[in-house]
C-alpha cells in the first residue's frame, strides 16, 4: 500500500468530494436553464459583490466608490475599473493582493507557471476551492458521470517514482473510484499493462490532457488495438482535430473539453453537441480587442472573479484569444458559447527516451520558484533541454537549483537542464509568446 497517496487522496476527497460540494453541484444545475433575465440578475449579483470586496479590501481600487447599486455593477466595472493582466499583479503585490500579499493560515494558494512562463500566486478561500469542485461535477453530470461511475485520469499526477520500470505505474485511489496512471510512464514498452489495468477497472470517462489522451490513441494506433471508454473529460491545452479525430477513433470518446485556469477568471465547458459554453455564474467574462474595447470579432478573454473573494480578480486579461459564438446550442443551456480557444503558442518537446512531454507536464516544475519573469523551456539536443530565464530581483543559485531538481523529479529524471539568465525572451514576428520552443525541429539554413 502506497501511504503517502492513501493519505494525499484521502484527505483531497474530504475536504472537496464532501456532502457540501455535492449540496453546491446540485445548487449549480439550478442555473441552467434560468432564462436570459434571470441570468442576467444573478450575475449582477455576484458581479456587485465581487467589485465591493476588491474596493474594501485592494488598495488598488480604494478610489472607487463603493456606492453603486446592483444594476449599475455592469456599468461601473467597464467604467471604472481597469483591465489588468499578470504583469499588474506581479509589479502591484502590496494594492492587488489583500494584507500587502500575505497569506491567511485558512486560505490555499494556487501556484502556476502560466502559459507566458511567468509563476503567479493566487489566495483561494475554502469556499471557492470547494465550489470550483462542484462547477467541475456540474459539467460531468452533463456526461451522465456521477461519484458512482469509475474513471481514469492520465495527467501530471506524480503517482509512481520516474525511475520505476515495472508495473504499477497506477495508482487506484479507492475513495473517488479513480484510477491514476502515470503519464510520464506512457510509453510502448509500458503500454501493455496499462491497457490491461484500464480495462480492469471499466471506467465511464476519462481525464486527461489533450496530449496524453492523444499518446494514449497513439499506442493503441501501434498496436492495432481499441480501447472503450464512453467519455473523455479534457483540459488544459488546446485539443486539435488531429487529436480529437484519432481518440475517438481508438477509444470511440464523446469528448466534454473544458476551459480553465489557476486564476478562474473564466470556465468554459463542452456541452453533449460539442459547443463550449462559457459558465455566467463562474465569473463575469468579456471579449476584448487590443484596445480592450467590447469586439464579436476573436479578441482576449477578461475575466472577473464571482466566488474567491479572498482575492478578487477585476477584469483580469488572459493571453488566451477567442470570439463569441452566435446563435443557440440544442442542448439548451442558456450559457453564452464561444469558438475555440487559442492560447499557447508552442512547440512540442521529447524527454530522455524520445516520448513526447506534456507542456502541461512541464508547468509543474515551475510551481513553486520565486522570482521569475519570464521562462522558456528549449530543446536543443536530444535529451538536452535549456532554461531560458528572465529572473526578478531575489532570483538566486537556490531557486535555479530547485527549478533543476523539480525537473529531475516532476518530469524527467535523465534529461539534462541547462539554466540560462537573459535580460528578455523575444516574442515571434506575429507578436506570439513561445514558452516550448524546439530547436531540433527548425530547418537547418
Amino acid at each position: 500500500m502506497n501511504i503517502k497517496n492513501e493519505l494525499f487522496y484521502g484527505g483531497r476527497a474530504m475536504l472537496r468530494d464532501n456532502w457540501l460540494c455535492q449540496r453546491q453541484a446540485t445548487q449549480l444545475r439550478t442555473h441552467e436553464f434560468l432564462n436570459s433575465k434571470e441570468m442576467a440578475a444573478l450575475q449582477n449579483q455576484y458581479l456587485h459583490r465581487s467589485l465591493q470586496f476588491a474596493i474594501k479590501k485592494l488598495p488598488f481600487y480604494q478610489h472607487i466608490s463603493p456606492k453603486f447599486t446592483v444594476a449599475d455593477a455592469p456599468r461601473v466595472l467597464r467604467e471604472q475599473f481597469p483591465i489588468i493582466d499578470k504583469s499588474t499583479l506581479l509589479l502591484n503585490r502590496r494594492t492587488l493582493y489583500p494584507r500587502n500579499g500575505n497569506v491567511l493560515l485558512w486560505q490555499s494558494v494556487g501556484k502556476t507557471s502560466g502559459t507566458t512562463g511567468t509563476p503567479l500566486a493566487v489566495f483561494r478561500s475554502m469556499q471557492s476551492v470547494l465550489l470550483e469542485q462542484a462547477f467541475i461535477k456540474r459539467h460531468w453530470a452533463w456526461a451522465g458521470f456521477d461519484e458512482d461511475a469509475t474513471r481514469v485520469t492520465l495527467r501530471g499526477d506524480v503517482v509512481v517514482p520516474l525511475t520505476q520500470t515495472a508495473p504499477p505505474f497506477w495508482f487506484w485511489n479507492r475513495f473517488n473510484r479513480q484510477l491514476l496512471v502515470s503519464s510520464r510512464h506512457l510509453r510502448e514498452q509500458n503500454i501493455a499493462p496499462i491497457l490491461q489495468e484500464i480495462r480492469r477497472v471499466r471506467p465511464h470517462a476519462l481525464q486527461a490532457y489533450p496530449s496524453t489522451a492523444y499518446v494514449l490513441a497513439q499506442l493503441l494506433q501501434q498496436r492495432d488495438e481499441l480501447l472503450h471508454i464512453p467519455f473523455l473529460f479534457s483540459a488544459s491545452e488546446p485539443l486539435y482535430q488531429h487529436q480529437r479525430d484519432l481518440i475517438l477513433e481508438r477509444m470511440g470518446c464523446s469528448v466534454m473539453d473544458m476551459y480553465g485556469m489557476a486564476e478562474r477568471v473564466a470556465f468554459a465547458t463542452g456541452c453533449e453537441h460539442g459547443n463550449m459554453h462559457i459558465n455566467p455564474d463562474y465569473s463575469y467574462v468579456e471579449i476584448v480587442d487590443e484596445a480592450g474595447q467590447p469586439t464579436d470579432k476573436e479578441g482576449y478573454i477578461v475575466g472577473t472573479t464571482f466566488h474567491n473573494l479572498a482575492m478578487p480578480l477585476i477584469r483580469y486579461r488572459l493571453s488566451d484569444r477567442t470570439r463569441w459564438k452566435q446563435g443557440t446550442c440544442p442542448c439548451g443551456r442558456n450559457f453564452p458559447m464561444i469558438e475555440p480557444v487559442t492560447g499557447k503558442y508552442e512547440d512540442s518537446i521529447c524527454g530522455s527516451n524520445g516520448a513526447v512531454v506534456s507542456p502541461s507536464v512541464l508547468t509543474f516544475a515551475f510551481k513553486g520558484v520565486q522570482h521569475i519573469k519570464k521562462s522558456q523551456v528549449v530543446q536543443i539536443a536530444p535529451a538536452h533541454w535549456q532554461i531560458r530565464l528572465v529572473p526578478m530581483v531575489g532570483f538566486n543559485k537556490i531557486e535555479e537549483q530547485k527549478l533543476v531538481s523539480n525537473i529531475h523529479q516532476l518530469v524527467d529524471a535523465q534529461v539534462k537542464v541547462e539554466v540560462l539568465l537573459q535580460d528578455d525572451i523575444p516574442t515571434t514576428e506575429a507578436g506570439k509568446f513561445r514558452w516550448v520552443v524546439n530547436l531540433m525541429r527548425l530547418p537547418v539554413a
